[in-house]
């Protein structure tokens, strides 16, 4: 946040109304799974996230411009094979000048 603020978006700290973070040792200590992240969902409301294969590329768009994301729950199904495949499409974009 420090650095987008003193850069190229310096009012982004007043709009965030909710932040947070975990790490696998905060997950172990909080729900005692140490066996990796599970992918799950509500049915009651759309997906936040894209989840149509012929999309995965818009998976890296965020709302932010010259913003985007990679991860495992950046798509759905997540996982790590959609973390690395995210992490790979950002960077291409990037190389690509496409942002």
């Amino acid at each position: 946040m420090e650095a987008l603020t003193k850069t190229i978006y310096p009012r982004i700290k007043e709009k965030i109304l909710i932040r947070f973070s975990s790490t696998p040792i905060n997950i172990l200590t909080e729900i005692g799974s140490s066996e990796g992240a599970i992918t799950g969902g509500s049915f009651e409301e759309s997906v936040p996230v894209v989840n149509n294969l012929l999309k995965v590329a818009d998976s890296v768009k965020t709302p932010i411009p010259k913003v985007l994301q990679a991860g495992q729950w950046v798509y759905s199904p997540a996982g790590i094979p959609i973390a690395i495949l995210t992490g790979l499409l950002a960077a291409q974009k990037i190389m690509k000048n496409k942002i």
